[in-house]
């Protein structure tokens, strides 16, 4: 998660891309000021230190310690913030002779904080103290950015994001870059920053105080964060089916059987709603203008109502046909009335009017 590496005998690079914290651990992710400054010290005499950033901070007074070392070191520092400076970690940022971010890149101040347990003057004196180590933070962001203390403790009041072009315009780096591929993956309890250089946890919380514009999304063959505007938003480039399944193979996979498995269901349906009558219109359903059993409903109702007025139709001319006297001999009006009278009768008898 972090290294300390001598890239010739006068250059070196540090990777700062884990929790700040009061020990170390390698397999926690997390470092120490004490560790930090032996790394540093076994390089050397170098002159130019890069150090790369992608950390949410962690212990203030290990950060104060980390950036009282680097400020007197006598290396000319670069600092980059290769995907996040949050908390404590932008503090050991401020630390850099010259801080470049790329425009995808984010930094965060905020207060310190911290918990006691005792009575009420034990918990006057803490926060007397937060007060002291918050004003000593922001002595080193004023130092940096030559804003007003007011400005300062405001911005920290409020827990202040701020994409690369705001912390230019604030002055909180010196630079601003082209964007570097990196991508983010919302996980259980949090979020992780990547980029080429490693990983950076956030937790449930920081991650619900993200800026709005930010996107998450998950790790992709193709992911980038590009810039638009004052808006910074990751993407994952998918430009066709390929692209998609090159990038999430297991849900085109799923998706491909679940499309499968409901047309096999929906033919099943139209076929058990199939009868005399309605060949073509399940027929169509199924192949030249594909529906459901829900979206022809109508169609098959009016079929079935034609068919139905069809059968009653010939069973009246049935009963008609049964009715009729033999042929009556030509221009007797009274047997025509009565012919009519005995059709009308046999039909009314049929349909049930008396």
């Amino acid at each position: 998660m972090w290294k300390v590496t001598a890239q010739s005998e006068t250059d070196a690079e540090i990777l700062l891309y884990d929790i700040i914290s009061d020990f170390e651990s390698e397999d926690w992710g997390v470092v120490n000021a004490k560790g930090f400054i032996n790394r540093i010290k076994a390089l050397g005499n170098v002159q130019n230190i890069t150090l790369r950033i992608n950390s949410i901070g962690g212990d203030v007074l290990e950060a104060q310690a980390i950036y009282s070392y680097l400020r007197s070191h006598p290396a000319n520092i670069t600092v980059r913030v290769d995907g996040l400076a949050a908390s404590a970690a932008s503090l050991v940022a401020m630390a850099g002779d010259k801080v470049i971010m790329p425009t995808n890149a984010l930094m965060m101040i905020h207060n310190p904080s911290g918990g006691v347990w005792g009575e009420a003057e034990d918990m006057r004196d803490t926060a007397e103290i937060l007060d002291k180590i918050r004003d000593a933070i922001a002595n080193v962001y004023i130092a940096r950015t030559g804003l007003d203390r007011e400005k300062v403790v405001s911005m920290m009041d409020s827990e202040t994001w701020m994409t690369a072009t705001e912390a230019h315009e604030l002055k909180f780096c010196d630079e601003v870059e082209e964007s570097v591929t990196v991508t983010a993956m919302a996980v259980k309890g949090g979020t992780i920053f990547s980029s080429g250089f490693g990983f950076a946890r956030i937790d449930e919380n920081l991650s619900a105080k993200l800026p709005t514009n930010t996107v998450m999304i998950r790790p992709a063959n193709k992911a980038t964060k590009q810039p638009e505007g004052d808006k910074t938003e990751m993407v994952t480039e998918i430009k066709n089916a390929a692209d998609l399944e090159s990038a999430y193979p297991e849900i085109v996979g799923e998706i491909r059987a679940s499309a499968v498995n409901a047309e096999r269901e929906r033919l099943k349906t139209l076929d058990s709603l199939n009868a005399p009558g309605r060949e073509a219109i399940i027929a169509r359903a199924k192949y030249d203008d594909p529906k459901d059993a829900r979206d022809i409903a109508i169609d098959i109702l009016r079929s079935d109502t034609a068919q139905a007025q069809l059968g009653a139709l010939h069973q009246d001319a049935q009963a008609v046909n049964g009715a009729l006297p033999p042929q009556k001999s030509p221009g007797n009006d009274d047997e025509d009335t009565r012919i009519i009278a005995m059709i009308a009768q046999n039909v009314n008898s049929i349909r049930g009017v008396k």
